[in-house]
C-alpha cells in the first residue's frame, strides 16, 4: 500500500518541485492547477476503490504524514487541495481526514504556515462530520491550543487564529455542526468553574457559556414551583 501511496504524491510533488526550482519561467494558471488536482484524484480514487476497507484509516493517516513532511507551504497546500477534493468529491471521509490532520504529531503551533493551512481545511471540510465527531474534534482541537504558550510573537498571533476560527465555527449555533447543549457540555467538561478559557479563544468561550444563563435561570425558577401553587397575585 505505501509504495502505491508513494508513488502517486511523489510524482505531484516531483512537478512542484520543478515549478519552484524554475518560479521565474513557469506561471502556473487555475486551469493548470486544476488539471494537476484531477490528475492526482483520478489516480488516488482508483487505488482508493480497490483499497480493503479496514486498511483506510491507515491510508488516510500516512497521507497526512507524507504532507506533513513536506516543506513548501506550496506543496502542502496544493496536497491540501487534493484532500478537499477527494472530501467534496465523496471519494475520502470528511471525519476521518479531520481526525487525522488534527491528531497529526507534527501539528504545532510552531510551524505556524502548516498549522494555518490545516485549520483552514478543516473549516472547509468539518461541515460533513457527523456531530459525534464534531465533538470529538472540538476537544482535541483545544488541547492543540492548549500547547500555545501564554506568551508568543504578536507577529504569529494572527495566523494562530486559525484554529480559533475553527472552534467558532462548531460553537456557532447557526451552523448546526454540534447540538448547542453538546457544545456547553464539552465546555463545561473542559473548563470547570473556576478554571480559564486559553487566551486564544478568550471570550469567545465565556460569551458561549453566558449565553446559557437565561435559559438556566428560567429553569431554576420553573423547577422551584414545581408540584406548588404559584404565589397569589395581589
Amino acid at each position: 500500500m505505501e509504495s502505491q501511496l508513494q508513488s502517486i504524491f511523489e510524482e505531484v510533488v516531483k512537478t512542484e518541485v520543478i515549478e519552484e526550482a524554475f518560479a521565474g519561467m513557469f506561471m502556473d494558471t487555475p486551469e493548470d492547477e486544476k488539471t494537476k488536482l484531477i490528475s492526482c484524484l483520478g489516480a488516488f480514487r482508483q487505488f482508493w476503490s480497490d483499497l480493503p476497507q479496514d486498511s483506510h484509516e491507515q491510508c488516510v493517516q500516512w497521507i497526512i504524514r507524507f504532507i506533513h513532511g513536506q516543506h513548501s507551504p506550496k506543496r502542502i497546500s496544493f496536497l491540501y487541495d487534493c484532500l478537499a477534493m477527494a472530501v467534496e468529491t465523496a471519494v475520502l471521509p470528511p471525519r476521518m481526514v479531520c481526525e487525522a490532520l488534527v491528531n497529526s504529531d507534527a501539528l504545532e503551533w510552531e510551524r505556524t504556515q502548516l498549522w494555518v493551512l490545516t485549520f483552514k481545511l478543516v473549516l472547509k471540510i468539518i461541515g460533513g462530520v457527523d456531530y459525534k465527531g464534531v465533538r470529538d474534534l472540538l476537544k482535541v482541537i483545544v488541547e492543540k491550543i492548549h500547547t500555545i504558550p501564554n506568551t508568543v510573537s504578536s507577529a504569529v498571533v494572527q495566523q494562530l487564529l486559525a484554529a480559533r476560527e475553527v472552534v467558532a465555527y462548531i460553537l456557532d449555533r447557526n451552523a448546526c455542526l454540534l447540538p448547542a447543549y453538546f457544545s456547553v457540555t464539552e465546555i463545561r467538561k473542559l473548563y470547570p468553574e473556576g478554571k480559564l478559557p486559553h487566551w486564544l479563544l478568550g471570550n469567545l468561550v465565556s460569551d458561549f457559556v453566558d449565553s446559557f444563563r437565561p435559559t438556566a435561570r428560567i429553569n431554576s425558577i420553573c423547577g422551584k414551583f414545581k408540584g406548588k401553587k404559584p404565589p397569589a397575585k395581589v
